[in-house]
Order: C-alpha cells, then sequence, then structure tokens
C-alpha cells in the first residue's frame, strides 16, 4: 500500500521573504568575516624584510654621521636612503615619488616571492646589474638573496639619478660596503661601472668622474671601460657573470631600474613586463641588452621598473610618510572567505528551501495562529 503525504497547494510568500532574508543575512555575514591567510613562503618574507629594515637603518645612521640631514618634505620616512636634487654624480632626471616608495623594507618580500615564481631555489646563483638610482630597492633585493641562500653575481653602476644614492661621499656602493662590514650581507659588487648615459658617464662633469673614480677606488674596484661600444659593454658584462660563477649554470637576471646596458636602451625597457619574466617578449631579438641575451638563453628575468605599480600590485604603500611595519602588506596576507562560515550559511539556505518548498514544515510555522487547523486543506498526494 502507498504511502499518503501532504503537502502545501502553493508557496506563501512570507516564504519565499524568510528564504529571501536568510540569503541576504547569510551574504553580508560571509563579506564581513572574511579571514586572513597567510601567503606562500611567509616567513622567508619576514625574515627578508625584517633584514632590510635593519640594513636601511644602518645606512641612515651612516649618513646622519656623515653630517648629511635628512629632509622630511622629501624623504617623509626619514629614511636617509632619499638622495639630493643634484649633484656631481647626478646622471639623469628622476621621479621622486619612485624613490619614496622604494624606500619600504617589504620590497624584499616582493622579492623573494619573485625569487620563487622564477624557480630559484637555495644554492643557485643568480647575476645582478644594480642601480645607484634605487638603493633602498637594492637593499630590498640583497636581503632576499640572503634570506634564501641565494649566489648573487653583482655588477653596480655608480653614478644615479636625482633622489638616488647620489651623495658623492656615500653611494651605492659605498652603502654596500658598509653593510658588508657590519654584516648585513655576505656579498657585494664584483664589479662597477660609471653610470649616465649607456653606461658611458656621458651627462657627468669632470668632478663628477674624478667623484665616482675616487669612489670605486676606496671601494677596491676597477671600473669597466666606460668608452667600449654598446655591444662590447654588454659582451664585458655578460663575459664577467659567466666567469664569476665559476660554471654554475645562472638561474636568474635581476635587473634594478633602467640602465641602458641592462635594458636594452628604451625598448627592452618596455619590452619587458615588470617583475618575473620566463618567457621572451615579442620583438626582444632586434633588442640588445643584458635582459634580452638571458631571456633567449631560457634564463628568467626579475624586472625591477615602474616601482609604484609594482608596490599596487602588491599591497605595499605609495609614497609611505612613515617606514611600513613588516608584514603588513598584501605580499604577506590576503584576506578570503571563511570556508566553513561559508558552508554553514549554504547549509542554512538549502535547509529553508527544502522546509518551506519540500516540506510542511515550513508551513506549519507559518501558519496564522488565528486559523483553526481544520481550516487548512492541505493538498492529499499519493
Amino acid at each position: 500500500m502507498k504511502k499518503l503525504y501532504w503537502r502545501p497547494q502553493s508557496v506563501s510568500l512570507k516564504a519565499l521573504a524568510l528564504v529571501a532574508v536568510l540569503s541576504l543575512v547569510g551574504l553580508v555575514v560571509v563579506e564581513k568575516f572574511q579571514t586572513t591567510n597567510k601567503q606562500s613562503y611567509f616567513q622567508e618574507k619576514t625574515a627578508a624584510s625584517q633584514l632590510a629594515l635593519s640594513s636601511m637603518e644602518t645606512i641612515r645612521k651612516a649618513r646622519v654621521q656623515r653630517g648629511y640631514a635628512i629632509d622630511p618634505a622629501v624623504d617623509p620616512a626619514r629614511s636617509g636612503l632619499i638622495g639630493i636634487p643634484m649633484s656631481t654624480v647626478t646622471s639623469v632626471s628622476g621621479v621622486l615619488e619612485a624613490k619614496q616608495t622604494s624606500v619600504n623594507p617589504n620590497f624584499a618580500a616582493v622579492i623573494v616571492e619573485q625569487l620563487k615564481r622564477a624557480g630559484v631555489q637555495e644554492g643557485d646563483t643568480v647575476a645582478i646589474g644594480c642601480s645607484g638610482s634605487f638603493p633602498a630597492l637594492n637593499i630590498c633585493v640583497y636581503a632576499a638573496l640572503e634570506t634564501l641562500k641565494i649566489k648573487p653575481i653583482v655588477i653596480s653602476s655608480v653614478s644615479a639619478s636625482q633622489w638616488g644614492a647620489n651623495i658623492p661621499e656615500l653611494l651605492w656602493i659605498d652603502m654596500e660596503r658598509l653593510l658588508q662590514e657590519e654584516r648585513k650581507f655576505s656579498f657585494r659588487s664584483v664589479a662597477a661601472s660609471m653610470g649616465g648615459f649607456e653606461d658611458s658617464g656621458m651627462g657627468l662633469s669632470r668632478q663628477g668622474r674624478e667623484d665616482i673614480a675616487a669612489a670605486v677606488k676606496r671601494n677596491g674596484f676597477s671600473i669597466l671601460d666606460p668608452k667600449k661600444d654598446f655591444t662590447a659593454k654588454i659582451d664585458e658584462r655578460l663575459a664577467l657573470f659567466k666567469s664569476e660563477a665559476k660554471g654554475a649554470p645562472i638561474k636568474a637576471y635581476i635587473n634594478i631600474g633602467g640602465g641602458a646596458i641592462s635594458n636594452g636602451r628604451s625598448v627592452g625597457k618596455k619590452l619587458f613586463t615588470p617583475g618575473v619574466n620566463k618567457r621572451a617578449p615579442v620583438g626582444v631579438k632586434k633588442v640588445d641588452g643584458l635582459m634580452s641575451r638571458f631571456i633567449l638563453e631560457d634564463t628568467p628575468v626579475i624586472h625591477l621598473v615602474n616601482i609604484n605599480d609594482l608596490a599596487e600590485r602588491h599591497g605595499l604603500d605609495i609614497s609611505p610618510s612613515a617606514t611600513p611595519p613588516i608584514g603588513k602588506a598584501g605580499v604577506f596576507n590576503q584576506e578570503g572567505y571563511n570556508p566553513w562560515l561559508a558552508g554553514a550559511v549554504l547549509v542554512l539556505i538549502l535547509a529553508s528551501l527544502f522546509g518551506f518548498i519540500r516540506s510542511d514544515v515550513g508551513h506549519r510555522l507559518l501558519s496564522s495562529d488565528g486559523k483553526k487547523k481544520g481550516d487548512s486543506h492541505p493538498e492529499p498526494m499519493v
């Protein structure tokens, strides 16, 4: 014998309204109570950023000791890593906001993430083209490499653009030597170049060239020949990288700033995407430079330009008014939905739909108290 059961002839508006309200409330609750999820390599990112912060403080103290005041209007974070508008070693104009944005130790976490994305592992060798224009970013790169125990081969440009490391007595190669002496980093550059237009020193005064020569001498370098032609300069640097690698494969090339020898003039700078580049961009064979040479050998390139865009992409502040705290950026943590809460809300909504549409429970709950039990005649079903 078939079992008899019953249900309401139709779903009431009250029931539909209640389900809608429950759904809306559930949506608000799920959106409101999101969870913070740690990003990959959280510990390495934190350690690298802390090392970068400590290193930046070392440079700030060194600048103050040398008698160079820090202008809070130019350097609101009072980092000491924002240079001056003009000096004898200033090569080209610079964008102050980009320099201010770069003074953020959390950029070290960004570099950690990019190195991991490029497939670089502990003990691997990487080549680096450093710019005197972004000393804070250089420090963050060094901090990431030191933390991850990666072997770097660095060639640095000595001159700098406006607001970079352009104090003649405290150039980038002075900073990195000081940081090595203070045991912040275990390495520094293997060679230095003049900088300026196509790394030839063009645009620098005679005094500027003399100041750079003095800096190179006091830091124990011999300067790369600025008189070679463009292609020969690329060849020289590539040969130096491979010689210093001592047979080990170079697993990535890191470019910092807009140096022509590294980028391949202005065209090359625009061909590559800021951040990690694993594939050769269209048209790269027509542009000669260290980045194009490496990428055509299937060596990933980490291109550190367009600093504000990089900062926004990774949740870092633009031109911060104070040194940002370690770990307060999207590169460390990401807001996300709580899966348990979202699941509970979904179960509640499905249960309410079943109660009001597939069974008589909802009908009974919403029945008016003034009605008698016999007033309602549910439809018998077989």
